[in-house]
């Protein structure tokens, strides 16, 4: 048996001691690894198991973090040389304790096993990734955290880059467990595909890649767990799709995957409770197991005949007569089901249908809806680019109550805009029916958000129109509107902690004032507050202004939009039991 002294050559090496990379010769694993590989953390490369290559490069180039409401970041942790940390706090293992770079040889359960780490310091976050190499033939891969940015619960989501090259780069094809030789560029969830196998179509060998019990599951944030790519050397270096890239929706251009140089990206996700404090450890990774027992390819089943759209729906199956026919989840399949009366979403699930959508043109999304509870349920309307990017979202909130209750939502599609995409979500219970998302009459963007006043960027900044166009940042119930307005026929009364905004376009060295009429019983803290953000939704700048008026007055805020804003916000905020009416946001220089 080989030692592990014996057979690591050191390649590089950093001034402080610490190993940046090596060649590794292990029980049949040979590899190389590096933490200086484009900015993707602890890299391996040319990864071969019994002289049989499996990975050109496996990597993790982000984790992306979102706090509960955006009340920090949201973050993409980028794994660069610089973020490189020795483990003084301690790490998951007291092997590498005080180590950046770390590898040891144990025996678990009479297996033994290889471990390469390294340890890292992003922010409040310390990061452990590893690769575990078992004499028996497969690979895990595992990353840990712990810290916390903000006394927030909060979700981090690992992305993993695995360029699975089977005995050579070509020839390549990606199958899941109904048998099914996938043609295309795909995305899917664990919950629907239990595990892929990636194999050579000349050779027959094969790599099988499985999610771990503890990897989580994907949200309105990480909607995927596997997105399969054809390989583009532009695409599997340094991360630069920010904190809000989703890598289900980037890189997906229909190209073919089959007998081919594929990708595939793997998603983890790990929730962290504020209350669970800074020092647990949470653990997440897939496992590559290069010795599985190749049965042969089952020929797919036949896919059922597609649903069409009719009666001028652009939608398929808006009534649900057919089950989830022409819908995909972007939650978990379980808490979505046909029931009478339409289709039940519930506890955090998800549907949506994408439609071709024409550019500088008016949409209507209208769907039934029955909710009970007081969490986030929404019908959002948006629109995609060629490249599934979002250009546009327009986003109306179910209200509680059992009464079936007809919601509408209008947007105009911006220019470059490809696909058009309605999405059913709620985490109460939700039936919805009778979706229909067809052309509006009008085809020309509005002259301005509201009619008569051209120089306000807030739309609906009277509550005229209900909550249109605004967004709830709480429970909703803690939001309604009430007939006690400053001016016109309501204002939008908030308490207990609830919370509006509302988002517009910004240019960088122009000043925008917010103006209010609000007011407030009791004296618990109640804001308005104006923010500028980049495009990757970071605070820049924010002025947030008390609100101890008994009687609606004026409250105002400046800000000047620095260097990279993109988005302006408006929230609106009370504790006690708040009143706010006639919100504009006006732009005074350029």
């Amino acid at each position: 048996m080989k030692s592990l002294q014996n057979s690591v050559l050191f390649s590089l090496m950093i001034s402080c001691g610490a190993v940046q990379a090596a060649s590794i010769d292990w029980e049949g694993w040979k590899f190389e690894y590096s933490t200086s590989d484009n900015s993707s953390g602890l890299v391996i490369t040319d990864v071969n198991f019994n002289n049989k290559l499996i990975l050109a490069k496996a990597s993790m180039p982000v984790m992306r973090v979102q706090y509960d409401n955006d009340v920090c970041g949201p973050y993409a942790d980028i794994f660069s040389a610089g973020a490189l940390s020795e483990a003084r706090a301690g790490a998951p293992d007291a092997a590498c304790d005080n180590k950046s770079v770390c590898q040891r040889t144990f025996t678990l359960d009479g297996e033994r096993m290889l471990e390469v780490g390294s340890n890292w310091q992003i922010g409040e976050y310390q990061i452990y990734q590893t690769y575990y190499f078992s004499e028996n033939g497969y690979v895990d891969t595992r990353v840990y955290s712990r810290g916390l940015q903000c006394q927030t619960n909060h979700s981090h989501h690992a992305h993993w880059m695995l360029d699975f090259d089977i005995d050579d780069a070509e020839n390549d094809r990606i199958v899941t467990p109904d048998g099914t030789i996938q043609g295309t560029e795909f995305n899917a969830l664990k919950s629907t595909t239990e595990y892929l196998t990636v194999e050579d179509a000349i050779t027959g060998n094969s790599v099988r890649l499985t999610p771990s019990a503890d990897d989580g599951t994907p949200s309105d944030f990480a909607r995927w767990d596997y997105a399969a790519r054809a390989y583009n050397s532009a695409e599997v270096g340094r991360w630069n799709l920010g904190a809000r890239g989703e890598i289900g929706e980037n890189y997906l251009n229909n190209e073919n995957i089959n007998e081919a140089d594929n990708v595939v990206w793997y998603v983890s996700h790990l929730p962290h409770s504020a209350s669970e404090g800074a020092e647990l450890w949470h653990a997440s990774g897939p496992r590559i197991d290069a010795n599985i027992d190749d049965a042969p390819v089952e020929p797919p089943v036949e896919p059922p005949t597609p649903v069409e759209p009719v009666d001028g729906n652009l939608l398929a199956n808006g009534d649900f007569s057919q089950d989830k026919a022409g819908w995909l989840d972007c939650g978990t399949a379980t808490n979505t089901s046909a029931v009478e009366g339409g289709m039940r979403v519930r506890d955090g699930g998800c549907l949506y249908q994408e439609v071709d959508a024409t550019p500088n043109q008016s949409y209507e999304l209208v769907c039934d809806a029955s909710r009970s509870g007081n969490s986030w349920t929404v019908m959002e309307l948006s629109f995609l680019d060629a490249n599934y990017n979002s250009l546009d979202t327009h986003v109306s909130q179910i209200r509680t109550g059992s009464a079936v209750t007809p919601y509408q939502q209008l947007g105009f599609a911006p220019e470059g805009t490809v696909y058009g995409l309605a999405v059913l979500y709620s985490e109460d219970d939700t039936v919805f029916d009778n979706c229909f998302l067809r052309s509006a009459v009008e085809s020309q963007p509005p002259t301005s958000p509201n009619p008569g006043d051209a120089q306000n960027l807030l739309s609906n900044g009277g509550f005229e129109n209900n909550l249109a166009h605004w967004n709830s940042c709480a429970a909703t119930n803690l939001v309604n509107v009430t007939a006690d307005a400053s001016d016109g026929l309501q204002s939008v009364s908030i308490n207990g902690g609830g919370c509006l905004y509302q988002e517009f376009s910004v240019e960088p060295g122009s000043t925008y004032t917010l103006d209010c009429d609000a007011k407030r019983d009791g004296q618990q803290y109640t804001s308005t507050t104006l923010a500028m953000l980049d495009n990757q939704y970071r605070s820049l700048e924010a002025q947030e202004t008390a609100v101890d008026l008994a009687e609606f007055g004026a409250v105002s805020a400046t800000v000047e939009a620095p260097l990279n804003s993109a988005i302006g916000t408006v929230v609106l905020y009370s504790e006690n039991d708040a009143h706010f009416d006639r919100c504009e946001i006006v732009v005074n220089s350029l």
